[in-house]
């Protein structure tokens, strides 16, 4: 019954919310704008990255874990850095959750492959938590996952000068375990209230994301 009431709420343009109380949790609906819920998910199709490994990291790595990704580059400096803190800390909060973070992954694809090389984003990402995932592609397929979840960036390249600035997108895309594109989460991004939004989402889909 939640998740009938979340998604009819979700088709009449309202957002979900959690409140716990005492004897148990409910989902309501509350006018806000930190993450929008798609009724039909969207299933990606095929791409291929490197991790900061040398890993493939391509659509199988998203099947059977709920996975944020994050667009950006290790040059950039403000969103990316800030971004990162704020994922690691709700990585933190939903780490304490019952059902933890063990099917969750944060995954920063860097749109500038030119700079950044794995050791590069290796280092990059790790400083915000050992667990995040750094991955990279060329422009080719960076372009396929990208135009699959709306997601745009523009690299403002000019010759002779090396630190070029990147233009992209500061939303979090979700993928559940069935390598869909479920949400996204809108900046200003809060931790908590991504954690929030988060457990009640994992718990209205339950098994049917598995």
């Amino acid at each position: 019954m939640m998740a009938a009431v979340a998604l009819a709420a979700v088709l009449g343009g309202a957002w979900l919310a959690a409140v716990y109380r005492e004897n148990g949790s409910q989902a309501i609906l509350l006018p806000d704008q930190v993450m929008t819920l798609f009724p039909a998910p969207k299933p990606l199709s095929a791409f291929a990255f490197t991790d900061h490994e040398n890993r493939v990291f391509d659509l199988s790595s998203l099947k059977g874990k709920w996975s944020f990704l994050f667009f950006g580059y290790t040059h950039c400096p403000d969103i990316c850095p800030t971004t990162l803190a704020t994922l690691a800390r709700a990585r933190e909060s939903i780490a304490k959750t019952t059902a933890g973070a063990k099917d969750v992954q944060f995954v920063f694809i860097s749109v500038d492959p030119n700079r950044d090389t794995p050791s590069k984003l290796g280092q990059y990402v790790t400083y915000f938590d050992t667990s995040f995932l750094g991955v990279t592609g060329d422009n080719a397929q960076l372009g396929n996952l990208a135009d699959q979840l709306g997601a745009t960036y523009q690299l403002a390249i000019t010759p002779g000068m090396e630190n070029y600035p990147v233009y992209h997108t500061s939303a979090v895309f979700l993928v559940d375990p069935r390598t869909r594109y479920h949400a996204v989460f809108a900046p200003p991004l809060d931790a908590e209230e991504i954690s929030r939004r988060f457990k009640v989402l994992r718990e209205l889909e339950g098994p049917k994301a598995t």
